[in-house]
């Protein structure tokens, strides 16, 4: 029987870079993102389909996890907390499906410390498992590692969450959180906004001067209005805006506004897909994206270099008389073909973490001509690649603390097969430095984030 599981190795790991941190755990943290993704995972992971007259149709685990306090008997006590969790879920309009609501519920009970709750209750109802999990392919289902499961969970609750909860309109679609800011503007009929109402969204597609939202840009074009007075705008209909404002007449306005870029200027990907598919006549959107774009293509500062809280701070580099050795942890490495560009480092990243949950301690050194990696407990060499076979590198904004190369066996430019290798430094601003300490080495390659 099987008494380990690389997604609970993950979640640990997970779960211990979170637990040594001193700050808050915000939405802008390194690990909140694939924390959720594992939770997801795991909860998902031996799901049985249902039976139909229509055949077998897949579940998600937010159906289960919403029945049990309407399940339990007379003598049972379910946690409250747990309980107003899942009305939460059930009444907000923002997450539409089971999928979204599940992801929902997941950042309500990380931060209300609730999580174990469900898991606990199942456990005990082995009915209830049988309806669900298969007891080989799942972790739910199997004794030991659902013991394993429920300490992690329980670990998990002595962490200090503030996630923006309100900010949960495109969990439907995705783990990644936009940007989110809440207003309050001066009383006033008009706020000054022009929208389109686009997949059931107020889209601002342009903003007047002299209106109150246009104050510090606080609204911009591409922008998505998300709350007024505390109601959901996802899914109104278009005269609810002016109602509300209505009703409201002579109070400030209360607007919270899911932002269209971060900070450093990339567009947040579900709104820029939707910016693309924007009629060609709003040149104001398209500008948006073309300015993305070229920032990500060839701006000021390499996109690498700049974190979504970060206002375009300079490139760091390292001062003369510091060495460019770094003390890190090798994930692993993964063939991408013969396509070694920028655009295969995404997918790479996400796929050498979840093929890799051991790690090994190195040295890597970023030499005049090369980079060397030895194994620390032995100082054996054991890659190195010169910058003329490495033909991009870079990282993704959901694991800024890793940082990755793709090298091809030969000479980027004539090889025909490509590797990527990724790495983790130990924080996001180490590895911002080791990015462009390689930017230093060769003048040529493509970066992406």
């Amino acid at each position: 029987m099987s008494v380990s599981d690389p997604l609970l190795k993950k979640l640990k790991g997970f779960i211990y870079e979170l637990r040594t941190e001193t700050r808050p755990v915000r939405d802008d943290n390194t690990y909140i993102q694939p924390l959720c993704e594992t939770i997801e995972e795991i909860l998902r992971k031996g799901l049985k389909k249902s039976t139909s007259l229509f055949g077998l149709t897949k579940r998600d685990y937010w159906t289960w996890i919403e029945s049990i306090p309407d399940s339990v008997n007379g003598n049972e006590r379910i946690n409250p907390i747990f309980s107003m969790a899942v009305t939460t879920v059930k009444a907000s309009g923002k997450a539409q499906t089971s999928q979204g609501k599940g992801r929902m519920f997941i950042r309500i009970a990380l931060q209300k410390k609730v999580l174990p709750v469900p898991v606990e209750h199942i456990l005990k109802n082995t009915k209830l498992i049988g309806q669900w999990y298969d007891p080989v392919e799942s972790i739910i289902g199997d004794d030991i590692l659902s013991e394993i499961l429920m300490s992690l969970l329980f670990e998990a609750t002595e962490i200090n969450f503030k996630l923006m909860l309100k900010n949960s309109s495109f969990l439907d679609e995705t783990w990644y959180i936009p940007r989110y800011r809440p207003y309050e503007f001066v009383p006033c009929r008009d706020l000054g906004i022009h929208l389109q109402y686009v997949c059931g969204r107020a889209l601002v597609v342009a903003v007047n001067d002299s209106g109150v939202a246009a104050e510090d840009s606080k609204v911009e074009p591409g922008d998505i209005l998300d709350e007024l007075y505390g109601d959901s705008l996802k899914g109104a209909r278009k005269g609810k805006i002016p109602s509300l404002l209505k009703q409201n007449q002579g109070w400030p306005v209360y607007l919270s506004v899911i932002k269209c870029k971060y900070q450093d200027g990339r567009i947040y990907p579900p709104i820029a897909d939707i910016l693309r598919q924007m009629n060609k006549d709003l040149v104001s959107l398209h500008q948006i994206v073309e300015q993305a774009e070229k920032l990500e293509s060839g701006g000021r500062v390499p996109p690498h270099a700049l974190l979504p809280r970060d206002d375009y701070e300079e490139v760091p580099v390292p001062s003369p008389d510091e060495k460019a050795v770094y003390k890190v942890k090798y994930i692993g490495k993964t063939n991408v073909g013969n396509n070694g560009s920028m655009s295969q480092i995404e997918g790479a990243v996400e796929t050498i973490v979840k093929e890799n949950p051991d790690v090994t301690p190195v040295t890597i050194q970023l030499a005049e001509t090369e980079i060397i990696s030895t194994l620390a407990n032995t100082e054996e060499v054991f890659q190195r690649h010169s910058y003329t076979e490495i033909s991009s590198c870079g990282r993704r904004i959901d694991y800024v603390s890793y940082f990755a190369y793709i090298a091809g066996d030969t000479t980027c430019t004539i090889s025909k097969q490509f590797v990527c290798y990724l790495f983790q430094a130990n924080s996001d601003s180490e590895a911002k430095l080791i990015l462009c300490s390689i930017a230093q080495g060769f003048g040529r390659t493509h970066w992406f984030v």
